[in-house]
């Protein structure tokens, strides 16, 4: 805990972000909680990050503790809020029921008036999603390898252009959206 130790600045942090532990946990699986490195308070789901120019490195802290440590009482929340948010959207998003045509071999989902697809390839063992007419078989560089995953892909998808950035328009560099 660092609130009582000497050289470890209380005011003047900067905020990096936010990180979710449980973003990519499954329903049943055990969340890998933080203890907050200032006061100690255990089970820290929502970490926030904060750098500080007279402390070498990062710091990785709880809501309260960040919000005092920056002077801000309301980006904090509301970045945890947003979180949240996202995690019950991916939650609900996720138990979706894809129809599965048996003549392509697709799975196909409706959700809020967009239809997307996802399809095993020809040619390997490799899983694409097609949204908004743009087929994409990585995502962040990463190769897109089961069912569940292109489920979680076409999440990310749909959430980083509809809900997270509603003001922010969405532009498609070829292997990812991109937000101007």
């Amino acid at each position: 805990m660092r609130w009582d130790k000497a050289g470890v600045p209380h005011k003047g942090w900067q905020y990096i972000g936010v990180e979710d532990l449980g973003e990519y946990v499954e329903a049943g699986e055990p969340i890998n909680y933080e203890q907050c490195e200032m006061c100690g308070n255990e089970k820290i789901r929502y970490v926030h990050l904060l750098e500080h120019p007279d402390y070498h490195g990062e710091i990785r802290v709880g809501c309260v503790c960040a919000s005092k440590m920056i002077d801000d009482y309301i980006d904090p929340k509301e970045s945890e809020r947003e979180l949240r948010n996202r995690a019950n959207r991916r939650k609900n998003f996720m138990k979706q029921e894809w129809r599965f045509k048996s003549d392509t071999g697709n799975y196909t989902l409706r959700y809020k008036g967009n239809y997307i697809t996802i399809m095993k390839s020809k040619f390997n063992s490799n899983w694409g999603v097609i949204f908004k007419g743009k087929q994409l078989w990585k995502y962040n560089g990463r190769r897109i390898t089961d069912l569940h995953t292109a489920k979680a892909v076409a999440f990310n998808l749909f959430d980083e252009l509809y809900e997270s950035h509603e003001q922010i328009q969405p532009h498609w560099d070829g292997e990812r959206w991109v937000y101007y």
